[in-house]
């Protein structure tokens, strides 16, 4: 009796519920991204001589068979968990907390959660204000949008900005910079930035560690409150100065080496 073929299915339709494929998952879609990324800006004339256009047509079909945002979301859904359930919003009302950071009687924070897999601040409404924005919401509450581009035409400042497990996913290493300038644009003076980024990216980079990082965003104005780091995470907290004159390039520049190192990296230009 013929056995019959196996049909090829997308990640998303398997239930993602171990660690090693969650990994997998993320660690695919970022390579992916970032030949998608690095592809685009060839310029057009060699776009034809290596048929650039096909190949991005390709490397697009492979991220949609991997199951695109919605299989990284549900994996990086389950890594919140994984690590005792302390999800973003968890660390960020904890900080607050700490430093005594509160709101004048009668006002709320104005908080940019960006990436927001949930609505995560509900129970809070009645001293923050959220907006949560994502490229693909899985929550109806979560507004469907583009960092880059969001509120362009009417810019809102904000007392508050979460950039959770969002910078790592961006593919340009100059994206990530021009992500980390728009806060300067949108966040007010005194305000508070918080990131959260796979540990990997800052102690087993080539073109990037903690002090790196944290010279990048002092060029910013963004100054350094408190970092930790898990086992497989790096939470950083910053306070904005809203002085940006000392901001200065930073281009890839190497800091470790080794068989093992990723090249994950951020840009930043004047």
């Amino acid at each position: 009796m013929k056995s019959r073929k196996k049909r090829h299915r997308p990640v998303t339709e398997y239930k993602i519920t171990n660690t090693r494929r969650d990994n997998k998952v993320i660690s695919k879609l970022h390579t992916l991204n970032k030949e998608i990324e690095k592809l685009s800006h060839t310029s057009g004339k060699k776009q034809k001589e290596l048929g650039t256009h096909l190949k991005i047509v390709s490397l697009k079909k492979s991220v949609e068979e991997l199951g695109g945002l919605e299989a990284y979301q549900s994996a990086s859904k389950l890594g919140e968990a994984r690590h005792g359930n302390l999800n973003s919003a968890k660390w960020v009302l904890q900080k607050l907390k700490e430093h005594n950071i509160r709101t004048d009687k009668g006002t709320k924070f104005k908080l940019l959660d960006v990436g927001a897999l949930d609505y995560n601040y509900s129970k809070q409404q009645k001293w923050i204000d959220c907006t949560p924005i994502d490229l693909n919401p899985q929550n109806r509450r979560v507004i469907k949008a583009d960092f880059f581009t969001f509120q362009n035409d009417e810019p809102v400042l904000y007392d508050i900005i979460v950039l959770s497990l969002v910078l790592n996913f961006v593919g340009s290493p100059a994206k990530r910079g021009d992500m980390l300038k728009k806060c300067t644009a949108i966040c007010k003076p005194k305000g508070y930035l918080f990131i959260v980024l796979p540990l990997a990216c800052l102690e087993n980079a080539r073109y990037l560690s903690h002090e790196l990082f944290k010279d990048i965003l002092e060029s910013l104005g963004f100054n350094l409150i408190v970092s930790h780091n898990s086992k497989k995470l790096s939470f950083i907290m910053c306070q904005f100065s809203g002085e940006t004159s000392q901001r200065k390039a930073f281009p890839k520049t190497l800091v470790r080496n080794g068989v093992k190192c990723n090249n994950f990296s951020i840009v930043l230009t004047l």
